[in-house]
């Protein structure tokens, strides 16, 4: 072997590195072909002048360097062509400093960090990451590299989103010419999206859809695992999650454009693309609750075998999704006849509390707000059910109360659990769930004093948010609802802004003691956009949570009060929407995009 030195060849990268991207003529195809074939000469002077060749084509000769680097025979055309692909610079000189660092850290990077890094680029401000993530699918040594930052920036795409004509532009110009499959997949996506007609729209779709066929799993790597449903943005995103991505997104646009037939085609792959997991059930119910909100509840028809089986072989999780399909298709009827046979085995003798628990809580994020109550009260009123599970479903569903403004019931219910049943000591029950019982007892009367606020009682409504931060110092909301209801008074509000700012220090103590941990980003976050204090600080201990958990509702929720605290309102009402990708069902969540948007109107 003949490997040529990284220093040698990174300083010919670095010389060639203005001309990179500067409008150089491409060359002939056949032209590189022959420096890459010159790549393994047995002369090193030829050697030597084809990688500065290479080199100074730079971003031109990515693909056929990607290929050889991958596949080709002669080991030394392989490694030096790994090696010019490696020193291609992500990087334009006309980065913003935040990008140009972060694309530094990828190339230094593992793997798993690089796709955490992908995830970062995809919510930079401004959309500033948006360019440099479609380089990575145009120059990524990796096909599994390039396909999850294709299926990252393919899953942007929604009918009718109005942020997404800002984004296309800036994908066409990070992927250039590359002839990459990826490359091409999004590229036919952009053009689905520039359609103004579902007539119009047809080739690009056809495009996308012979595209998607060229990525699917080889034989060597069968998608029989079924994808993570409940977890798409997983770092081990890989061939089967990125296909998965890439197929949602071509059932959006068939359904679009009225080829409702295809859609339920595709619908059939994902269903099979979920068979013999050790979570079958629970994937394909998460698969037709998706098709279903995006308006495909007819897919439920796919799954009549297994909905047809006896009760003792009926999945409770598949039967709810259908129930939520065929109300969403008008048929209240059949929908209940599926709730009540998935109920009724959820209530089977032999039937697992934690099972029951999960179904409430999926029902809960499916919109099923009343099939949800019903299996919360089941798990609680039944003296069988363990008293975790009873003590965790009575959290769970006083939240869910609250989030649909029943909060009388919320505290009445978180007042249940923390008497608890006899004989059993709730307080080491809930520390054994990682629940401190102080913070259980505050939250209790916090919802209380909602339900007064509602009522108008606001003598009452005070009294139990001050026994709220006496049982709990650090409770973020009843700390806001004491700074809103302190207005007026001078000395109420001075004792309120007191208490927010001993809280923001206590916070700020345990995420350095912590710094890993999300949640206590979270609160900083949320207890200053709706109160006062650094709201350039909330912003950035935000971002630092959606970090941790991408994309997770309740922190972009948090994001969006910091953007609107900051007066950026546009930006919040998109860092909505996307909260709402995650949670179109949230009854808060759904309230306070209504809240921006109409503030966003008014200005």
């Amino acid at each position: 072997m003949r490997p040529i030195p990284k220093t040698v060849l990174g300083m010919m990268v670095a010389m060639a590195a203005t001309a990179l991207f500067a409008g150089a003529a491409v060359p002939v195809d056949a032209e590189i072909d022959a420096l890459i074939t010159q790549l393994g000469n047995t002369d090193f002077a030829v050697r030597e002048t084809a990688s500065a060749r290479l080199a100074a084509l730079g971003a031109e000769a990515s693909d056929a360097l990607l290929a050889a680097a991958e596949s080709n025979a002669d080991l030394e055309v392989a490694l030096r062509a790994r090696w010019l692909v490696e020193s291609l610079p992500l990087a334009l000189a006309d980065d913003p400093p935040e990008v140009a660092a972060m694309l530094d850290r990828f190339r230094r990077s593992d793997f798993n960090d690089r796709v955490q890094i992908m995830h970062r680029l995809l919510r930079l401000e401004d959309d500033m990451g948006i360019e440099p993530l479609a380089r990575i699918v145009r120059l990524e040594r990796t096909d599994t590299g390039s396909r999850i930052a294709a299926a990252l920036l393919a899953r942007e795409w929604q009918p009718e989103d109005p942020v997404w004509p800002g984004l296309r532009d800036r994908i066409t110009t990070g992927l250039g010419p590359s002839g990459r499959t990826t490359a091409r997949l999004l590229r036919a996506v952009i053009d689905v999206s520039r359609a103004d007609s579902p007539a119009a729209a047809t080739p690009a779709i056809d495009a996308v859809a012979a595209t998607i066929a060229a990525l699917g799993p080889s034989e060597a790597e069968p998608a029989a695992d079924g994808p993570a449903i409940e977890d798409p943005t997983d770092a081990s995103l890989g061939r089967a999650k990125t296909l998965w991505i890439f197929r949602r997104c071509l059932i959006q646009m068939l359904v679009a454009a009225g080829r409702r037939t295809e859609a339920l085609a595709e619908a059939g792959r994902l269903f099979t693309a979920c068979a013999d997991s050790a979570s079958e059930a629970e994937l394909i119910a998460a698969e037709l609750i998706w098709l279903t909100d995006h308006n495909l509840p007819e897919a439920v028809d796919l799954l009549a075998e297994r909905l047809a089986v006896d009760d003792v072989d009926f999945q409770p999780l598949v039967g709810y999704s259908a129930a939520v399909a065929w109300r969403r298709r008008g048929d209240e009827a059949h929908a209940v006849i599926l709730a009540e046979r998935a109920h009724a085995r959820l209530s089977d003798e032999a039937a697992d509390a934690s099972r029951r628990l999960q179904a409430a809580m999926l029902l809960a994020r499916w919109g099923a707000a009343d099939w949800s109550h019903r299996e919360y009260t089941a798990l609680i009123d039944d003296p069988e059910t363990p008293v975790g599970e009873f003590a965790l479903a009575g959290i769970l569903c006083a939240e869910f109360l609250n989030e649909q403004q029943r909060h009388a019931e919320a505290a009445a219910l978180l007042h249940r659990v923390l008497d608890g049943r006899e004989g059993e000591d709730m307080d080491q029950i809930l520390m054994r769930l990682e629940r401190d019982p102080r913070a259980m007892r505050s939250r209790m009367l916090f919802f209380g004093s909602r339900a007064q606020a509602v009522s108008g009682n606001a003598a009452e409504e005070r009294r139990l948010l001050e026994e709220s931060l006496r049982a709990y110092s650090k409770d973020v909301d009843s700390l806001i609802a004491c700074y809103h209801l302190s207005a007026g008074s001078a000395e109420r509000r001075a004792e309120a802004k007191a208490r927010v700012a001993r809280a923001l220090e206590q916070i700020d103590e345990e995420i350095q003691a912590l710094p890993d941990d999300a949640n206590g980003y979270n609160e900083y976050a949320w207890l200053v956009a709706n109160t006062e204090g650094d709201i350039r600080k909330a912003i950035r201990y935000s971002k630092r949570s959606l970090e941790h958990a991408f994309d997770t509702s309740s922190y972009l929720d948090t994001l969006a009060h910091c953007r609107a605290a900051a007066g950026d309102l546009r930006a919040a009402v998109r860092t909505q929407l996307l909260a709402m990708r995650q949670e179109p069902h949230n009854p808060a969540i759904r309230r306070n995009l209504a809240q921006f948007e109409k503030a966003l109107a008014e200005q």
